[in-house]
């Protein structure tokens, strides 16, 4: 997942997620750049699916996700990224 903003440029890939209480954790896999973890509440994920449900966009892609992964797998093109960045997001690399 590549996130976008004025503040910074990161290439997160997902880990994990779990529960905790009434939050959502997604945390990002180990050893792959900087460790992040984003904490989600139940009114910001009612918002997030309201907005995947009310766009016809995100949820041709959510019908077309297998074509779009088995190309992946394939050798095909990526949308954002063609190239390395896996230490990207590490400056201790």
């Amino acid at each position: 997942m590549k996130v976008i903003s004025p503040l910074a440029d990161l290439d997160v890939e997902v880990g994990s997620i779990t529960r905790e209480g009434n939050m959502l954790v997604v945390k990002s896999a180990e050893g792959k750049g900087i460790p992040t973890t984003v904490y989600i509440k139940p009114q910001d994920a009612l918002t997030l699916l309201r907005a995947i449900f009310g766009s016809r966009s995100a949820v041709g892609f959510l019908l077309l996700f297998p074509l779009y992964w088995w190309r992946a797998r394939k050798g095909g093109e990526e949308a954002v990224a063609d190239h390395d960045n896996s230490d990207l997001n590490n400056p201790w690399a």
